[in-house]
């Protein structure tokens, strides 16, 4: 992908904008295409129903504790997160399905207008299918795309990434590539620290959470779907590609490849690649600023034992 990079800078400005705006054109056509035609057969906000519907006393499924046979990665409206994102989303079962809708709706541009600005987040939605899509399917993904593009700067934010999709984490694979080895140890600090507390609080749910995780693992892909046995390590090895190179917009494709399942509305995730790699010297800096002077590695080399 970093030959898709640098195919991209070596084309003209007039030859830049003219792709720019044929898929600016393309991804106008294709959400009105969506709105017009399709909307009527939408399930929408389909995974919204999951936090709506929380239920401490019932969250992972009727026989969880006993059979652990619980809810599975392709039930309609099954709450899958840790328990601490439960706790997060209580709110959403005090209000009425409408006001939800509107907070969730609310939040996501919220998380857009953060990455991009507001004219450009207004650009995406109109223009980026995939977050067309994922603002009617109600899932996380803008919201995994906000703590990426945060958890590079300040490592806690990956605690949310670890607490709900879990696998997307392999995208930390960026601070070892980095050599960063405290903010990979914040982040993992912090998600421990979270789950340690919660466990205390209430043990009982941290145990059918991992009950259901294992019953869940044992699932089928869905169908055309590589399996995820096989696209974490190729995720794994983009993250550590990006951190060694600074390619810091190669992150979010590390996200997006340890889904647990992948969906087109999952691109959305994608959305933090562009701020990524508009403020590329940013992280490309960094990697500058902590490689050796090239004076001293001569010297280092003739310098006998």
């Amino acid at each position: 992908m970093s030959r898709v990079a640098t195919w991209w800078e070596a084309r003209t400005p007039s030859q830049q904008r003219a792709m720019r705006d044929g898929l600016i054109v393309a991804g106008l056509i294709f959400n009105a295409t969506l709105v017009v035609f399709w909307f009527p057969r939408l399930y929408l906000w389909i995974d919204a129903t999951a936090w709506w519907r929380i239920d401490l006393a019932n969250l992972y499924g009727p026989g969880i504790a006993t059979s652990g046979a619980g809810v599975f990665a392709n039930d309609i409206g099954a709450f899958r997160y840790s328990p601490a994102i439960a706790w997060l989303f209580l709110p959403a079962t005090w209000v009425s399905w409408e006001v939800l809708i509107a907070a969730y709706l609310a939040l996501s541009g919220v998380a857009l207008v953060a990455m991009l600005g507001a004219k450009r987040a207004l650009l995406f939605t109109l223009a980026f299918p995939p977050v067309l899509l994922e603002l009617l399917n109600g899932n996380i993904h803008l919201f995994t795309a906000l703590a990426v593009w945060v958890g590079l700067r300040w490592a806690p934010a990956w605690a949310f990434i670890l607490l709900t999709k879990i696998t997307p984490g392999v995208g930390m694979i960026w601070y070892v590539g980095r050599r960063e080895w405290r903010n990979l140890a914040t982040a993992l600090g912090v998600t421990a620290a979270i789950v340690l507390v919660g466990v205390v609080v209430a043990p009982g749910l941290w145990s059918d959470w991992a009950r259901m995780l294992t019953s869940a693992s044992g699932e089928p892909s869905i169908r055309g779907e590589p399996p995820l046995l096989l696209r974490l390590p190729l995720a794994a090895a983009v993250a550590w590609f990006a951190g060694r190179t600074g390619r810091a917009w190669l992150v979010p494709v590390s996200v997006f490849l340890g889904l647990p399942h992948l969906w087109l509305q999952g691109l959305a995730i994608l959305t933090a690649s562009f701020p990524l790699y508009w403020e590329r010297a940013r992280w490309q800096a960094k990697i500058t600023a902590t490689a050796p002077p090239a004076s001293a590695t001569r010297v280092a080399e003739v310098t006998p034992a």
